[in-house]
């Protein structure tokens, strides 16, 4: 596959929205204002193997950047986000050696999302990891986030000599209680507006062998992570970018979409044939039509939650040549007009808040 498709391709578990959506919610966002901003609706979170395109993860990211949500801290006990991701935590968790077991977590972290690059280097005893996102970069909480994890998974390794782990942050620091569960998590003052993200610590049992090692068990656990990974980065290859760029289409006002001039726009963007595009996504078991409507019934509804937008401003950001061609297209799929739907929605939305 060429690298434009595989770079248009990258998604994130949806675990991740999962979390961000409950501290949404604790922040006083409702979830159809939380799906509004991010495209992202509660069916795509029921799943948990489910994936979320680039497109809408950038939103969410953002979204949380805006928005400041507080950081969610773990118990030193805790290796967080492995218990949704067991092939990761099974191989980072039964390695024979820390510095194995942090290898192995930088390998197969695209379990969890294959967005922004986790740096280490390794000198001597001394360790040092560099958290670069791609999106909301100066917030640092997807940084914090990713270092309580390494924190946590190095202190089952440190054989009883906790370790003390120093961290800069980007973005402003958090309000005073939480600061001080930060810095009690790892053991000593995070710095925050940093330069970068960068988290560093002595580790005097980097090669020591874990003494829980199961040596028989760990070539299976490895195996299954292999797969794993394997899976997510075939299931949602070229589909899920070309719906991605659907979206992002769909959202632009400067994109003409009506007709064929939508799956124009997909090829030249990929500068493939529309012959190659049809076939690699007929590998992949689906099909432009398909695809383009999946995203429009998604886009619909989102839009649909927000009174301020009428129904002829949705159906001619959705492409349809008339309202009354929207109306037909939404029905033959809820059974029920847009208008109505709206309504449904908006009275969810009132009674949850």
């Amino acid at each position: 596959m060429p690298a434009l498709h595989r770079a248009l391709a990258r998604t994130v578990s949806n675990r991740i929205a999962v979390y961000l959506q409950r501290s949404a919610l604790q922040a006083g966002l409702s979830s159809t204002l939380f799906t509004r901003h991010t495209g992202i609706a509660p069916d795509d979170l029921l799943d948990p193997n489910g994936r979320i395109d680039g497109e809408r993860h950038r939103r969410m990211v953002q979204l949380a950047g805006k928005l400041a949500l507080p950081p969610v801290i773990l118990a030193e006990s805790n290796t967080g986000l492995f218990t949704d991701f067991p092939a990761l935590g099974n191989v980072c968790l039964n390695s024979r050696t820390l510095r194995e077991a942090l290898m192995a977590f930088n390998a197969f972290r695209p379990l969890i999302g294959e967005f922004d690059f986790l740096l280490c280097k390794i000198s001597g005893q001394h360790v040092r990891f560099d958290y670069l996102a791609e999106f909301a970069p100066e917030s640092g909480f997807q940084a914090l986030a990713n270092f309580q994890v390494l924190a946590s998974l190095t202190r089952l390794y440190d054989q009883h000599q906790p370790t003390r782990f120093a961290v800069e942050l980007m973005g402003h620091a958090p309000p005073a209680v939480l600061l001080r569960q930060i810095n009690d998590f790892f053991g000593a003052a995070v710095r925050f507006g940093c330069a970068a993200n960068r988290m560093s610590f002595t580790a005097p049992a980097l090669d020591t062998v874990f003494s829980q090692h199961n040596a028989m068990l760990a070539p299976m656990l490895q195996q299954h992570a292999q797969q794993a990974l394997v899976q997510v980065r075939q299931l949602h290859s070229f589909a899920g970018g070309v719906e991605s760029l659907i979206r992002e289409f769909i959202n632009d006002p400067q994109t003409e979409i009506r007709g064929a001039a939508l799956l124009q726009q997909l090829c030249d963007r990929l500068q493939t044939s529309r012959w190659s595009l049809h076939r690699q996504l007929q590998l992949e078991g689906t099909h432009f039509r398909e695809l383009e409507t999946k995203v429009k019934i998604s886009e619909s509804r989102r839009l649909l939650g927000n009174p301020h937008i009428t129904l002829a401003q949705i159906s001619e950001q959705l492409g349809f040549a008339s309202q009354s061609a929207f109306t037909r297209f939404f029905r033959a799929r809820h059974e029920m007009a847009p208008l109505a739907f709206r309504q449904h929605a908006l009275l969810r939305a009132g009674k949850a808040a």
